[in-house]
């Protein structure tokens, strides 16, 4: 009974422990062998037969006292496992304390009482090893009068439902760290959509093939890719730690110095961030011949428990919030804010600035996903992350990689697929089937305010611009251009514009409008009243008016700023410069237009996102 009644004052109190969950990140080109590194890290055999990764796929984790990495259980008890580490942290901060006299149970055959003089906090260490050497069972208690007041009801529930397994289960994860292991799908077509699961928080894996970089042939693609991760990762996440892996160094040990020369010309802008391996830059591994791939495991483990967001002192009411929100998820895949998760928080005491903490803690951690960026995403809760990332990649995926045709043949909808993974058009028909009937108009609506998708002529059809195929070639006329060298322009920019632009022109000028879309280029016959033509290049947005480009300006560096602010964690930067008509040269624009009357109210439109 005693033991119930410690469990019950560390759960009333206000104390606070560490939350032990990190995010754990593997970002890199296609077939680099990011899955395998995963599969290595988690102690599983080398499969040589392995398909590409769709999207993002999310295992939880757990590294235990032992150093031993495993897949985490399905139901995770977290106020439970936070009780426990409260009481072991009182255990430590009480060794040295007053002692006092207190009962020592024995086994129940011989139960008799014994007296020795031990503090209090030695009492709640000694309770949870009596627990480990009895294993008793409790009755459920009811010894507590149940309270009337609704709050209080609510961790009456809780305690109520204690038992001494709980216990014992909590107490031997009390000190294990838990991992949530994202694989990020490394083919092109997923990068925009990626930039709205990379946290600010947690450990960045970079894993790259060595080969790739050593051939002459492949290098400067190579490098591109690595170059495109280090800045999305230091755009998202300027103070998170970064991890170089390269594989396949079996294969080439005798050049790992050359590698790592390559490698310093590649990341000299991002030194802070990147966790060195001694004299070396990269950590060179084999997952087929487990070359390094413990140490790798040991630099993770050591890298997780030194991050200082993992030391972040959390209440135990934060926990019980989190576990309430998760014993949905055998019902329901996401919760409203308007109803669930307001009624969840209040159960706990929790204020609004409260939840919204707790909630952003979850979501950096990788136990749910909340997106905050527009008030209609911040409505939604998703409890099964990997849910919603299988929805989406249902829709983004790779032609040539993750699509069979024959599957769309069988249901009539192949030249939907084919429009869909070939032009970026979707049909209101595809998508049905692709989501199975359910849910659709949801995800529709979270394309839309993620700006992956936009309505397409009419309300039957999509343009979700990340799976444009092909190039366009065009001339080389422009007169204004949005210059992103001082930072970069990141793969999903000039996807998320054109979404913005079709969305913004079909709202203006009706369904009817016309114009041509395509990976690199969009041109819109009535934008403002004008013709527009944007390309993207290197690092530059570049922007042909046939008219007034000031107000046409004044619209498009709006729209940059929303994607910006809600998607690239606002630190990307742009110089905005306009040819001179005099000169012939560019020179920073400092037009401030009203926009004109009559026409849709971009700022209307652009919160309505």
């Amino acid at each position: 009974e005693r033991h119930r009644q410690q469990f019950l004052d560390t759960f009333k109190g206000r104390k606070t422990a560490e939350f032990s969950q990190l995010r754990v990140m593997f970002l890199g080109q296609g077939k680099a062998g990011k899955s395998a590194t995963v599969r290595s890290v988690l102690d599983k055999k080398f499969r040589p037969e392995w398909d590409s990764t769709v999207g993002v796929d999310v295992t939880d984790s757990k590294l235990s006292d032992s150093n031993r990495w495993g897949e985490e259980d399905q139901k995770v008890d977290f106020t439970a496992i936070f009780a426990t580490r409260i009481m072991s942290k009182r255990y430590k901060e009480s060794k040295n304390k007053d002692i006092q006299v207190v009962n020592i149970p024995t086994s129940k055959k011989k139960r008799k009482s014994t007296r020795k003089r031990v503090s209090p906090a030695q009492s709640l260490e000694h309770n949870c090893q009596t627990l480990d050497n009895e294993k008793n069972d409790f009755k459920p208690l009811d010894t507590i009068s149940k309270p009337r007041n609704k709050e209080k009801l609510q961790i009456f529930d809780i305690i109520h439902a204690y038992d001494n397994e709980m216990l014992l289960r909590a107490h031997s994860k009390r000190n294990e760290l838990a991992l949530s292991l994202w694989d990020f799908g490394g083919q092109e077509v997923f990068y925009t959509m990626h930039h709205i699961f990379l946290t600010r928080t947690g450990i960045y894996v970079l894993v790259f093939d060595t080969r790739q970089l050593l051939d002459v042939k492949t290098r400067e693609r190579a490098k591109r890719y690595l170059l495109f991760w280090l800045r999305s990762v230091n755009t998202h996440a300027p103070d998170a730690s970064m991890l170089l892996v390269g594989t396949f160094c079996s294969e080439i040990l005798e050049r790992i110095q050359t590698i790592d020369k390559i490698l310093r010309e590649v990341y000299k802008n991002f030194v802070a961030q990147v966790k060195p391996n001694g004299k070396l830059v990269f950590f060179p591994i084999d997952n087929k011949e487990e070359l390094n791939v413990k140490e790798l495991r040991t630099v993770i483990e050591t890298t997780a428990r030194e991050d200082h967001s993992i030391k972040q002192q959390v209440s135990i009411r934060w926990m019980a919030f989190l576990d309430d929100l998760l014993s949905h998820k055998d019902r329901v895949s996401y919760l409203t804010m308007s109803s669930t998760v307001n009624e969840i928080a209040m159960k706990f005491g929790l204020s609004n600035q409260e939840r919204d903490m707790a909630l952003q803690l979850f979501h950096e951690r990788g136990l749910i996903i909340h997106l905050t960026a527009t008030e209609a995403l911040r409505n939604f809760v998703v409890i099964k992350p990997q849910w919603l990332i299988d929805a989406l990649t249902k829709v983004i995926r790779d032609h040539d990689v993750h699509v069979d045709l024959e599957e769309f043949r069988k249901v009539f909808l192949e030249d939907d697929a084919t429009e869909l993974f070939s032009q970026g058009i979707a049909s209101r028909d595809l998508l049905e089937y692709l989501w199975d009937h359910e849910q659709v108009d949801f995800f529709i609506d979270l394309m839309k305010r993620t700006m992956l998708l936009s309505e397409y002529r009419d309300c039957d059809h999509f343009l979700i611009p990340s799976l444009l195929q092909h190039d366009y070639t065009y001339d080389n006329t422009y007169n204004c251009k949005f210059d992103f060298s001082e930072t970069y322009l990141l793969h999903g920019m000039f996807q998320r514009l054109v979404c913005l632009c079709v969305e913004y022109v079909s709202g203006e000028s009706g369904m009817n409008e016309s114009f041509i879309i395509h990976k690199n280029f969009a041109r819109f016959e009535r934008f403002r009243g004008q013709r527009v033509k944007l390309s993207a290049r290197e690092q530059i947005i570049c922007l042909n008016a046939s008219g007034d480009r000031n107000d046409v300006i004044a619209v498009i560096q709006s729209m940059l700023f929303k994607i910006t602010s809600n998607v690239m964690n606002g630190r990307l930067k742009w110089r905005t410069l306009v040819l001179s008509e005099s000169t012939g040269k560019f020179i920073p624009w400092q037009h401030k237009p009203q926009l004109a009357s009559g026409a849709l109210n971009l700022y209307s439109f652009l919160n309505s996102l």
